[in-house]
């Protein structure tokens, strides 16, 4: 079975995040395509990963305002307090309850793949920003 855009942006979006837990709040970091170790052909969905996730509030850059265009580089990458405040949060999955944090681990690990359920990508992230910026 093919891995549709949706599940690759899931899986792009775990993985940005968990560079970004694992770097911490560093000035003068840099994050690109090239630091995550994907398939070349996934570098547009990466640079709209990183678009969605700074429009929605996730993450923050010193460069956000920079054309998105081409090779995406983020300079001085961080995770926003909304970003932590969403990766605490938990949700049920059937019935076992979860932090969005373990989730994003689990999905980074590619051990674990929540967009074919709608529960992960659209549902959870698509809730949890929605319901913050309220």
């Amino acid at each position: 079975m093919t891995e549709s855009n949706l599940q690759k942006s899931e899986f792009i979006i775990s993985k940005i995040l968990e560079f970004l837990i694992n770097l911490g709040l560093q000035q003068g970091s840099s994050l690109s395509f090239s630091d995550l170790s994907l398939p070349k052909e996934d570098g547009p969905i990466f640079n709209g990963c990183c678009t969605w996730l700074l429009e929605e509030g996730i993450i923050r850059c010193a460069n956000a305002a920079q054309e998105m265009g081409g090779d995406v580089t983020l300079f001085s990458p961080m995770i926003t307090a909304k970003g932590f405040s969403l990766l605490n949060q938990s949700f049920i999955l059937g019935d076992n309850r979860m932090q969005v944090g373990k989730a994003v681990r689990e999905v980074a690990g590619g051990n674990t793949n929540f967009a074919g359920l709608g529960d992960f990508f659209g549902g959870l992230l698509g809730g949890f920003t929605k319901s913050m910026g309220s």
